[in-house]
């Protein structure tokens, strides 16, 4: 028996998600019902809100699952209904891809609001371009809350003061394209696959995976994978 979302959680991913008793489109156009359910949905299909929070338990549950599955941490009830509540949004293709995976399984449990935040895009349908939503900036901003949750009488770690001394929280490695006529970026690992852009000299990206001298990359620092290019023409960010 799967890991149950605590109703933290799933008071969160209800809150957000909405109710939606017949089929709609989501924001990025994918057609949806009840709290966010999407498998097998169709124009026109109905269903009612008892069926809904069964579909949301099966969903949320699916989630649990995954994230289960490529944690090397422990997590706690709060934490894993945080998690759990990104991966049915974002999709665990995303997170396992994520540098927020990388450094928590290093045990980084204090990154993970942060590389949240990073999480906010969705692709507008009638563009094709990625535009960061409102709704996705409070949803993110939740869930950090809720990973970030505490039984702890800390004083510091709970009190609702802002404190007047801030740090960024990114350590990641920056790189430049270092090709003089530009650097082709694939939609994969190898010169097989199609190439998406050219990316001009001096192009900034961040590295997300590597696979047989190639690199996985994200252009737009929010922690999803762009295209694959050679790391021999790359180099490290001059400060």
């Amino acid at each position: 028996m799967s890991r149950q979302i605590n109703n933290d959680g799933l008071n969160l991913v209800k809150q957000f998600e909405g109710l939606r008793l017949e089929a709609y489109r989501c924001p990025a156009g994918v057609w949806t019902i009840g709290y966010g359910h999407t498998h097998g949905v169709k124009p026109e299909a109905t269903i009612s809100g008892e069926q809904a929070n069964h579909l949301l338990a099966e969903d949320l549950a699916e989630s649990g699952v995954q994230v289960d599955q490529c944690m090397n941490v422990t997590l706690n009830d709060n934490q894993y209904a945080a998690l759990s509540s990104f991966v049915f949004n974002a999709g665990i293709g995303n997170l396992t891809a994520s540098t927020l995976l990388k450094r928590l399984n290093t045990g980084d449990y204090d990154c993970v609001p942060s590389e949240l935040s990073k999480w906010v895009k969705a692709t507008d349908p009638k563009t094709g371009n990625k535009v960061s939503l409102a709704g996705l900036v409070k949803r993110r901003a939740a869930e950090g809350e809720l990973w970030l949750k505490t039984d702890s009488d800390d004083p510091f770690l709970t009190s609702t003061d802002m404190p007047q001394r801030v740090y960024a929280d990114d350590p990641r490695v920056s790189y430049q394209v270092a090709a003089r006529d530009g650097l082709r970026m694939r939609s994969g690992a190898g010169v097989s696959f199609d190439i998406l852009q050219v990316l001009p000299i001096d192009t900034e990206v961040f590295i997300i995976k590597e696979k047989d001298g190639w690199a996985a990359i994200d252009l737009q620092s929010d922690g999803a994978i762009d295209g694959w290019v050679s790391q021999d023409f790359l180099k490290l960010k001059s400060a």
